[in-house]
């Protein structure tokens, strides 16, 4: 009897403690009602919240209808003037210049002039003048010689007329070399030429080159040795070193290691140094020589310093006029120490130069002292009248103890001691 009296109130007080449970779990009254308030609110603020952006998603559809028809209207239907004047509204570049190829594309020969009067009356909203080359390229294709005759009238002629030249010879490179030809007058560089050049670098190297090499040095021989380097790196930087040596004239040889080096050295600077180290042409070395020490030295100074005593006498100058300022910037009294390791070599006069300009505000005093270094008499006054008068403008009286406390060329004195 006692045992099941003990397991009744145990039971019931299991029971009890389920009850009580049950009763904390379920909410009462006033909860529920705080329950069913706060579900209001929130689906209250759900369908606000819907709604903005149901309105937001209205606008943004439309918006996109409004662009989408837009462009629809500037691709299709409609004279050319309307299309274009469409085409010219669109506010996305993308847009805008895609539907503008697809309008340059559709047009005749005889259209394209008509087109480019329009574009150039019109404003803009962005390039204006990269899309007018692409009116002047589809032209060149459709119509050379109309777009010839067209932008020799132009304000911008000779820019344009290179733009179209070069377009043509990316097309028939014969019939532009033969109009490039016929059409310069007198002596000088051909311009015409070397947009033929541009042209054809791209996909005929060899003879790009042989033209090149027919033009007298001048910039215009410059800018289709540029074109040349350029179309070699799309086909890697080993062919563009490889290229440089087969080059026979020695001016035009110089200038192209130069813009390799500098091209590659942007990407590699330790493949660009040891590369031009290797040249054994000392004229070709010193060109190049500066842009490869500069991508050194933002490297590692100490590296740039050492690869300056590998290149040739004629060339280490170059160099070391590279490595001076990224030197300096954390060492002047080094940066003298070295320069001093250099004196000696060809143009030495110009690395010390180099290192007066590179400390002139820093320490006006250290670099002033050594311009006593440059062996050039003329050179030497012309440094003291130019450093020296940089330093008066910030402070006079310092530069009068300097030269008075200084043995300086007597023009030099006669400046700035009154």
């Amino acid at each position: 009897m006692k045992a099941r009296k003990s397991i009744f109130t145990h039971a019931a007080v299991f029971a009890v403690g389920v009850a009580l449970a049950m009763v904390a779990q379920r909410p009462d009254a006033s909860h529920r009602g705080e329950m069913a308030g706060s579900s209001s609110q929130r689906n209250e603020s759900d369908r606000s919240g819907q709604a903005e952006n149901a309105g937001m998603d209205a606008r943004t559809a439309a918006a996109r209808e409004k662009r989408e028809a837009a462009e629809r209207k500037a691709r299709v239907g409609g004279p050319v003037t309307e299309r274009l004047a469409e085409i010219v509204r669109l506010g996305d570049p993308l847009e805008r210049q895609a539907a503008l190829m697809e309008l340059i594309n559709r047009l005749g020969p005889g259209e394209f002039a008509a087109v480019a009067e329009q574009y150039r009356s019109m404003d803009h909203f962005g390039n204006s003048r990269g899309e007018f080359d692409l009116i002047l390229r589809g032209w060149a294709k459709a119509d050379p010689l109309g777009a010839l005759e067209y932008t020799a009238k132009q304000p911008d002629g000779e820019r344009h007329t290179a733009l179209v030249l070069a377009a043509w010879a990316g097309n028939d490179a014969a019939a532009a070399e033969r109009w490039a030809l016929d059409h310069h007058q007198g002596d000088g560089p051909n311009p015409y030429l070397s947009a033929v050049i541009r042209g054809i670098a791209a996909y005929d190297i060899a003879h790009a080159s042989r033209l090149t090499e027919s033009m007298p040095r001048s910039a215009e021989r410059g800018e289709a040795m540029d074109a040349i380097v350029r179309a070699l790196f799309v086909q890697g930087a080993d062919t563009a070193m490889a290229y440089a040596s087969s080059i026979q004239d020695p001016q035009l040889r110089a200038g192209c290691v130069s813009m390799i080096a500098e091209r590659l050295a942007s990407k590699d600077a330790e493949k660009a140094a040891v590369w031009l180290a290797s040249m054994p042409d000392a004229d070709a070395q010193t060109r190049g020589a500066r842009r490869v020490a500069e991508a050194l030295a933002r490297q590692d100074v100490a590296q740039a310093a050492e690869w300056v005593k590998k290149l040739s006498p004629e060339a280490q100058a170059e160099a070391a006029r590279g490595v001076i300022i990224p030197m300096s910037s954390a060492d002047i009294p080094g940066t003298a120490k070295w320069v001093s390791t250099l004196s000696g070599i060809p143009n030495y006069d110009r690395v010390v130069e180099e290192y007066v300009w590179s400390c002139d505000q820093r320490s006006p005093e250290q670099s002033a002292a050594w311009i006593q270094g440059i062996s050039d008499p003329a050179q030497r006054t012309r440094l003291y009248h130019r450093m020296l008068g940089e330093w008066a403008r910030r402070d006079a009286n310092a530069v009068k103890n300097w030269v008075a406390n200084n043995s300086v060329p007597q023009s030099v004195a006669q400046r700035f001691i009154r």
